[in-house]
């Protein structure tokens, strides 16, 4: 027996365990593991996987799976907020890039069919690796967030038709376009045909397999439709990659989309990272290094070029310059697909190892310091606006036709975002019937505004002269919810710079930004992720009926810490420049105080004094005391006054 095909499986899943857990050890994505994985133990390197045609073969069947789960997961519902621009401009980008992609690819010195593949490789970005990073730093509902997610489903969307044409590259001609033409009129009779028969056939053959409660019968009835209408459209014309696609969209339609997902999600990550390894075992490093001039090129036409293109399609779109940043520069990276197209275009031979080796390189580099660039991009955004050199990049926005007049403004709050969590904030405010005026540089949510009557201002909620015309020396308070910490600090930070005494509120979305934004000035800083679990620990005890002596201990625990740090720091530092101090003082029997009702201590009418906090002898710690509340001997009183009302107090009060 041939053991050879088991020992080249157990090399590749034990090489692309390493390198899963090494990306993610350098917080990168796991396909770059997987690929540089395969760079190790292909025959270029190492050399450990003996028949790497096998391994090619398990790869196929991972592209099938990979497509067909695609199509379940497509949803035009998901583009619904920022259709135009997901759809129309993502059309735009690609069709852009695509042409210019080429022409720098012709230019370079290959052949029209190897530009053309070159120009496709380069229009796509990285799906899987831009949305794990957005929602690892909370930005994946954000604005940006949704209009790259929109686009990135138009590329996803396009891959298909790319990987369609792809056997015509090398065969492309005016002699051929009626072949073609006929080739593809054929594959829309068949996705015609397979979408009608499939959703009066596949939903009763998916309930009698669900009615077995046979957990293997559902799998292999999902995959047998998948991969059979994947192999019936090759008859017709089709890629396998299509109608695997093409299966995986009829299924999404159903109501077994979740379980179908369910069951074949495992199975198609085996097959997939098979898949990546196998790409990275076809990598010659030693053709990389010889080729590195051609390397450098091709980095220096990728990211400038889908910079520029982004940036421009998304701010003729209306959208503010911060948002057309933020997009460009997370979309700069090639992507996995760009590998599916490099890999079909090496098989049907329409590109040399050479291009093949050099699509790879510049789709590894540039996937490599996407987390980077997405998360300073707040940061480069707010420096570059600075520059004079870049005003006309970077403009200030229009607030000549702001739907406020700043001189009604009196005794409002200030809401800096009005996105998801702004949104939940301002509807809460507007029952609630508080004067309110909200910034975003959304026009859909200025318009959202518009139409509900509430005051707000279209421009960068982070910039001073925006936040000027918010009036923040007459508002009660302000809230900074924007999605990233950079614009939430500069939010804060300019907001008190206008009105030192102004009281603002911040979201964060680790302890780590929270104390940032503390450190900035803002008064109080919610972490959602914390309120949730609170909310969560509050149902628990609700529905178990804890002992109340625990739930004490648990909420003193929860708030002492996020308490302290509010009584005594921030409050401290707001009234300093009023030369104000906080001093804390033990009661003890003798003290005229002790056994007194704070209403009758009359610290406030004798001194001056008052009484912030009453840390009982028991640790109860009481914020903001009523004056019902009695002092104990043994209580520490936070007394806040001037030096000379508390050498009063001390004087009168403490023994």
């Amino acid at each position: 027996m041939d053991y050879s095909l088991i020992v080249d499986s157990l090399v590749v899943f034990t090489a692309a365990l390493l390198g899963g857990l090494a990306a993610d050890r350098a917080k990168q994505s796991a396909v770059i593991g997987y690929i540089v994985a395969g760079i190790i133990i292909g025959p270029f390197v190492l050399g450990l996987v003996s028949d790497t045609h096998v391994i090619e073969a398990f790869a196929e069947i991972g592209v099938i799976l990979l497509m067909f789960t695609l199509g379940i997961e497509f949803s035009f519902a998901r583009l619904e907020n920022v259709r135009p621009v997901a759809l129309w401009g993502g059309i735009c980008q690609i069709m852009a890039l695509v042409v210019l992609g080429s022409i720098a690819g012709y230019v370079l010195g290959f052949s029209l069919p190897q530009a053309l593949l070159l120009g496709c490789s380069v229009a796509i970005s990285s799906t899987m690796l831009v949305m794990k990073v957005l929602e690892s730093q909370g930005e994946l509902n954000s604005l940006h967030g949704n209009i790259m997610l929109g686009i990135l489903i138009i590329q996803d969307l396009v891959v298909v038709v790319m990987v369609t044409l792809l056997p015509w590259f090398s065969r492309l001609s005016l002699s051929s376009l009626p072949s073609l033409g006929f080739t593809l009129l054929k594959s829309i009779l068949f996705v015609v045909a397979v979408v009608y028969v499939a959703q009066k056939i596949f939903p009763l053959v998916m309930k009698r397999a669900a009615l077995t409660n046979d957990r293997d019968t559902f799998l292999l009835v999902a995959l047998t439709f998948g991969i059979g209408v994947a192999v019936l459209g090759y008859f017709f014309g089709l890629s396998l990659s299509l109608g695997a696609f093409l299966a995986g969209l009829v299924i999404s339609e159903s109501e077994f989309t979740h379980e179908i997902i369910g069951k074949v999600s495992s199975l198609r990550n085996a097959f997939v990272i098979l898949f990546f390894v196998s790409v990275g075992m076809l990598v010659n490093p030693i053709c990389m290094v010889n080729n590195w001039p051609s390397l450098i090129m091709l980095l220096l036409l990728i990211v400038p070029l889908k910079f520029l293109v982004f940036f421009v399609i998304i701010r003729l779109f209306k959208y503010h310059s911060r948002v057309a940043f933020y997009v460009a520069t997370g979309m700069i990276q090639t992507g996995e697909f760009s590998f599916v197209l490099a890999k079909l275009g090496l098989d049907y031979e329409i590109i040399p190892d050479s291009l093949y080796n050099l699509i790879l390189a510049s789709s590894i580099i540039t996937m490599l310091f996407t987390p980077y660039l997405i998360e300073q991009a707040p940061r480069w955004y707010n420096w570059l606006r600075t520059k004079r050199c870049f005003a006309g990049l970077f403009p200030e926005p229009d607030i000549g036709d702001s739907a406020i007049d700043p001189t009604q403004l009196q005794g409002h709050i200030i809401l800096c975002g009005y996105g998801r969590v702004g949104k939940s904030i301002g509807n809460a405010l507007e029952k609630l019937q508080l004067p309110l005026v909200c910034v975003d540089f959304n026009y859909l949510a200025i318009q959202e505004l518009t139409a509900k009557g509430i005051p707000c201002l279209y421009g960068d909620a982070s910039s001073e002269s925006v936040l000027v015309h918010t009036r923040p020396d007459t508002a009660l308070l302000a809230i900074a919810a924007l999605p990233d910490l950079a614009s939430n600090v500069q939010v804060v930070h300019n907001l008190l710079k206008i009105n030192p005494s102004l009281t603002v509120f911040a979201r964060a979305h680790s302890r780590y930004e929270a104390e940032v934004l503390r450190e900035a000035g803002a008064l109080e800083v919610v972490e959602p992720e914390v309120e949730a679990g609170m909310e969560t620990a509050r149902l628990v005890i609700l529905h178990l009926d804890v002992p109340r002596e625990k739930v004490e201990q648990y909420l003193h625990s929860l708030y002492s810490r996020r308490v302290t740090i509010t009584v005594q720091k921030r409050v401290y530092d707001s009234i300093r420049e009023s030369r104000l101090k906080l001093r804390e003082y033990l009661i003890d029997e003798k003290s005229p105080l002790a056994g007194k009702q704070l209403l009758d201590s009359s610290i406030r009418e004798s001194t001056g004094c008052t009484v912030v906090t009453i840390k009982k002898a028991n640790g109860e710690l009481l914020l903001n005391p009523s004056g019902k509340e009695i002092i104990d001997a043994g209580d520490h009183l936070v007394v806040l006054g001037t030096s000379g009302q508390l050498a009063l107090f001390s004087k009168f009060f403490i023994v």
